[in-house]
């Protein structure tokens, strides 16, 4: 039977009842991404003169280019990256093989630090200070305002050659540019001089703050072991000639901005100086655990004492210990106290760990006797603390 056309009626009825047209199930289209902001002639200038300066950075020093630390030190820039003063800026890390202790940066984003600075360094925090410090050389511009008032560079190229490079790299002979690479590594290195290197200081302790990932106090225990290693050295007065201020300087800059802010000086929330831990240890067939302080046993919990086993005695007096640890506790707030069948170690009014006549028999000693050596321990590790930290 031959086809028959649609009639009207018809026709309207599957248009009614018909899907919608395919035109309209088509996805909408993407939302273009918003351009990134220009650079402005400023940051290109910068960003070339810091080109200059790496070129000579890297004429002067041998780089680790695998090194572990560089995706540790990436992290932490981008942690703080967004609460500094340049939040567009990017940076190129680079590790120095030396073991010299130092960091530093140029214009554009360069950051350095030597192997020495990474080994010496006890903890993220302090890392990220440094990093914090070296970032706020960067946003602040120092290079820049050093640039602006030294007479060096005004007699090397004249007072309006400096202006325009200062304002843009645009229509400057590279030439000029690359002959003041040099002089810029050694501002860097020399930390752009007393001014800038406090505030720095003062930048990176806000920094870190503003980023709720690092403790500010990590600022202040950096510059007090830095301050410690100067205290070592020759003391040369340098009068009107000290280009940056002493370490004794910025850590009573820094201090008071801790106090300013708030921040209690909680030094050991950032090092590993000075740390309480437990481990258990498998005595024949008997399960104790060791209480240990930087490393040094303190003393060994053999039997349940107060309804604790002894690792639970262990974990909680070193999970007791530390805590005091982070609130500045001192060796003279420590005193040993003894009763008839048990001793016990006290600080700040309560015992960190108790002495049973139990344990005493496990270790085939007195009560007294295990007293005075965990006090010992105590002792030394303390001791070994001010070697470290003091300066």
């Amino acid at each position: 039977m031959p086809l028959q056309l649609p009639t009207a009626a018809a026709l309207l009825f599957l248009l009614a009842f018909s899907p919608a047209p395919l035109a309209c199930q088509q996805e909408p289209p993407a939302q273009s991404q918003p351009a990134e902001p220009e650079m402005t002639p400023e940051e290109k200038a910068d960003a070339e003169i810091g080109k200059r300066a790496a070129e000579e950075v890297e004429k002067q020093f041998d780089f680790i280019e695998d090194s572990p630390d560089l995706p540790r030190i990436n992290a932490m820039i981008e942690q703080l990256r967004p609460v500094t003063e340049k939040p567009r800026q990017q940076y190129q890390v680079h590790v120095i093989d030396s073991k010299a202790l130092n960091s530093f940066a140029v214009p554009g984003g360069y950051i350095y630090y030597t192997q020495g600075l990474l080994d010496a360094v006890e903890s993220d925090d302090e890392l990220a200070a440094v990093t914090a410090h070296e970032m706020a050389h960067i946003c602040l511009s120092h290079s820049r305002r050093l640039m602006g008032k030294d007479e060096r560079y005004q007699k090397i190229l004249g007072p309006l050659v400096l202006v325009s490079i200062l304002s843009s790299s645009e229509a400057i002979d590279p030439a000029q540019i690359a002959f003041i690479g040099a002089h810029i590594v050694q501002d860097a290195l020399n930390h752009y001089g007393r001014e800038a290197e406090l505030e720095a200081d003062r930048a990176a302790v806000l920094y870190l703050e503003s980023s709720e990932h690092y403790h500010p106090v990590a600022m202040l225990t950096v510059l007090e072991g830095l301050a410690r290693i100067e205290g070592g050295r020759p003391r040369v007065e340098m009068g009107v000639l000290q280009t940056h201020p002493g370490s004794e300087t910025r850590v009573e800059a820094v201090l008071a901005q801790l106090e300013e802010l708030g921040i209690p000086a909680e030094r050991r929330r950032v090092t590993r100086s000075l740390v309480a831990e437990c481990t258990s240890v498998a005595e024949g067939d008997v399960e104790t655990a060791e209480l240990r302080l930087n490393g040094r046993v303190v003393f060994q919990p053999a039997t349940e004492f107060d309804g604790l086993s002894p690792v639970s005695r262990a974990e909680r007096s070193a999970e007791l210990l530390n805590s005091l640890l982070l609130a500045n506790l001192d060796l003279l707030e420590i005193t040993p106290t003894a009763e008839p069948d048990r001793a016990s170690i006290v600080a700040r009014g309560e015992a960190i760990l108790t002495i049973t006549e139990a344990d005493a028999s496990f270790h085939d000693s007195t009560v007294e006797a295990l007293a005075q050596t965990a006090m010992q321990a105590i002792r030394f590790g303390f001791q070994e603390e001010r070697v470290r930290r003091a300066y």
